[in-house]
């Protein structure tokens, strides 16, 4: 009665664990000491990618749509140096922190640092109105991803 219970305890736990092997049941139900059944490998544990999380350091990287080149042609042919810095003669670079979405779109845009009147709104604008970007991604699929682009303004033109 006692062997039968142990038995059945041994083939519950491996059912439980996902062993496929009757026969490593069969051994170990015979053994004092029993060791644990091997788990499956074809369910994953955790998902691969998780479509909600904002990646910092994805596997590639986000870019620009047309590369480097083609985000400073955009920025040079959008910027609007802002009137009351140009009167101050103030430049600077801004710095603006946001989410690219799994499409590329700009999501959560902020100024993280900047020296203000007028050129942190003109970086914003900048950013908000960037074409979609080619999204990161991890395991081979797009996710959202956390970025900061420096916006620099300079008086001399």
């Amino acid at each position: 009665m006692l062997k039968s219970l142990r038995y059945q305890a041994v083939l519950a736990f491996a059912l439980f664990t996902g062993a496929t092997a009757h026969s490593q049941t069969l051994a170990q139900a015979g053994s004092e000491q029993a060791t644990p059944a091997t788990p499956r490998t074809s369910i994953p544990a955790r998902p691969l990618v998780y479509p909600d999380s904002v990646y910092i350091n994805p596997e590639v990287r986000p870019q620009f749509t047309g590369g480097d080149k083609a985000f400073a042609a955009y920025l040079s042919k959008s910027i609007r140096y802002p009137k009351q810095a140009l009167q101050r003669n103030i430049s600077g670079r801004v710095f603006v922190n946001f989410v690219l979405n799994a499409e590329g779109k700009v999501q959560d845009a902020h100024v993280v640092s900047g020296p203000g009147n007028g050129l942190n709104d003109e970086a914003l604008r900048l950013v908000w109105l960037m074409p979609p970007w080619q999204p990161a991604r991890v395991n081979g699929l797009p996710v959202r991803v956390a970025c900061t682009v420096p916006i620099s303004f300079n008086t001399q033109r």
